[in-house]
This record gives C-alpha cells, structure tokens and sequence, in this order.
C-alpha cells in the first residue's frame, strides 16, 4: 500500500526573536492512504529539508510511530537558506533522493514538497507537489490541493500505470509509429498523461469533469513545459454526454486511472470511451484503433461491473498485468502486498456496441 506525506497545516517560516542566523520551520502532517482513510501503520524517520538547486540540505528529523494521526514537526532554517531560490520538503527516504518513477523501485510513502520561493512571501500553502524521478531522469511534477477532494490528488493507479508505461516496448512502439495521440478520461492532476509527455513527445488531451481538477492538471503541464516536447490541451468532458465532446485526430490510447470505483458512473464511462473510439476511427481511414488503457486498485467487488459493461459494448480484453505495490510494513508482518492491476483493451471485430444504461 502506498502512503503519502500530507500537510495537515501548511509549513510556514517565522523568525526566532532569540537567534539572529535561523528562523523556524513548522507544520503539522500526518502519513495517509491516497483515500485519506488509513493511517501509516509503522515507524517511519521523517526528513526535514531544504532543496536549494541540485544542492539538499537536512535540516532535522522527526518519528512518526504506530498509532500516530498527526505528527508536529519543528525545525531550524538558516536564514542564508532563505535567500536562494528554495522548496522544503519531507521524506523518509534516507539518502534524500527524489521519488522513483520505476516499476521496482516506488516509494511506499511518497516525499511531499513545497513549491519552490524565492521570498517567504511566495510561499504557496495550499498546494503539495509531488515529485518522480523517469527511468530517463526527467522529474514528473505534480501539484495537488491540500484539502479532501479525491480529484484533486494524486493516487496509487495513477502512479503505478505512469511508472509502468514509461517502460513498456509496445508503448514506444506505437510512438515510433507515430502519430502518437494520447486522450485521458478523469485526468485529475495530470499524473499519467503528464507521464506520456515526460517520456515521449506526443500530443496530450487531458480531461475531467471537475472544472477544479483541470486547474491543477493546466497548472502542472505548464510546469512540464521545460521536460517535454508534447503538446498538451485540458478540456471538460462529461461522460453523461460523451458524443458532445469532438477533436480532431485519431487517437493512440485512451487512458483512464482510478476510473472505475463508483459504480454509478461505470455505464456513463463505457459509453464515453466507445463514443471515443467510434469517433477516432472515423477520422483517418486506415489508422490503428486506439487502445484503452485502464488502471484500478480494487476497492470493492461492484468494480466487476465495468469489465462486464466493456465486453458487452464490444471490447475485448487483450492484456491483464497485476503489479504489486511495494509497502515494507506490509512485508515485515508477511501481509500480502495490495496490488494495482493495469488493463488494456481493444475494440472486437464487428464494431462496438451501445451499452445499456441501467
């Protein structure tokens, strides 16, 4: 299971009346699931620190213990510190090393950062960012809301499905072919689409619902522009009127994370990405049909309703790959890992269907 440092109070910088070279570092976090509703079960060192550049610099450590929900962390700041350009971050990976984008190597409680500032005035206190490190060592970015909407933060399927398709040799198959046109349902933040355009330069269609959500996804693909040649837009797409929504190029994948938890969307859902694919079809006369790509974690068992809705409207199952997510708690009491599996799906011989709307 993953965890993920979270800001319960917004770190904040005040001056030390007494200590005329440091002010101090506060905050209140606590280590939480992608839910929020699961507290970190074990010991954890928590590392304060500063990122200056390439330069990092620790500045204290604190305990977070079993049984913990929120842990207050104090620390001392050099004020010379504070007169570069900056972000402090949080993590417990003891060599200070920026989170793994790689199948094999993700952390099991991910960093959390703050934008960077230059004047402690720029500070921004609503967001945390959370940074990955590509196998090709571009930095993913993403902000997300420190606040309780689970479209505006980032979560398991997400990361696993971004840290696996930068690996994958069809994937770069399909990008050599090119062109390489990329469409995600219920982007939120942007993780995996962002992960696309990190990894190769293709053109990046991000779309959500939630109007706020878009704001992060815009907000954290202009912070890609300086690691990608992609091309990227975020529009609104209401899976309750999916043939609304028009674009003008034959699309490579379909993405969806985390997509399939609330069985009261599953219908609108299937029925959004075949009108995607109908429509991607048309467009060019002899292109390949797009693949849909799909992550999930399972959360509870009306999930199964997606994947009978899929082979109802046409689809096939083509691919099933079960990986397994890393959490050294759960192996030090021989717990089973939790495991994210990714599908991917293509349209069956003989045309896709309607699925019903009941």
């Amino acid at each position: 299971m993953v965890h993920y440092i979270r800001f319960l109070q917004p770190p904040r910088v005040s001056r030390l009346s007494h200590d005329k070279i440091h002010a101090l570092l506060s905050t209140l976090l606590t280590i939480t699931t992608d839910l929020g509703d699961d507290f970190y079960p074990g010991n954890s060192c928590i590392l304060i620190a500063i990122s200056h550049g390439t330069v990092m610099d620790l500045l204290g450590t604190a305990h977070w213990k079993p049984g913990m929900r929120v842990l207050k962390i104090e620390a001392k700041v050099p004020l010379d510190l504070l007169r570069l350009r900056a972000r402090f971050f949080f993590t417990c990976n003891e060599y200070l090393y920026i989170d793994s984008l790689q199948i094999g190597r993700l952390s099991d409680i991910v960093s959390a950062w703050t934008e960077e500032f230059l004047h402690l005035d720029d500070l921004d206190t609503n967001l945390t960012v959370r940074r990955f490190e590509a196998p090709s060592g571009q930095v993913l970015e993403i902000c997300e809301e420190n606040g309780d909407s689970m479209a505006r933060h980032v979560w398991d399927g997400g990361i696993v499905l971004a840290a696996w398709l930068v690996t994958m040799e069809y994937v770069q198959q399909a990008a050599d072919e090119g062109p390489f046109n990329i469409l995600e349902l219920g982007t939120g933040c942007g993780t995996v689409g962002l992960a696309f355009g990190i990894r190769w330069s293709c053109q990046l269609l991000l779309t959500d619902v939630d109007d706020d959500a878009l704001k992060y996804a815009i907000q954290n693909a202009r912070k890609s522009r300086d690691t990608f040649n992609s091309v990227w837009e975020c529009r609104p797409l209401d899976w309750s009127s999916p043939d609304r929504f028009q674009f003008d190029r034959p699309l490579t994948f379909i993405v969806a994370s985390e997509c399939i938890y609330n069985p009261d969307s599953i219908p609108d859902l299937v029925r959004t990405m075949a009108s995607l694919v109908r429509q991607s079809n048309g467009l060019r006369a002899g292109s390949p049909q797009p693949k849909i790509m799909v992550s999930t974690k399972v959360r509870h068992s009306s999930e199964a309703a997606f994947f009978d809705l899929m082979k109802e409207s046409g689809f096939e199952q083509k691919e099933h790959v079960p990986i397994p997510i890393a959490d050294r708690y759960r192996e030090s009491v021989g717990q089973d890992l939790e495991v994210v599996h990714v599908y991917i799906f293509e349209q069956k011989a003989g045309g896709i269907l309607e699925p019903n709307r009941e």
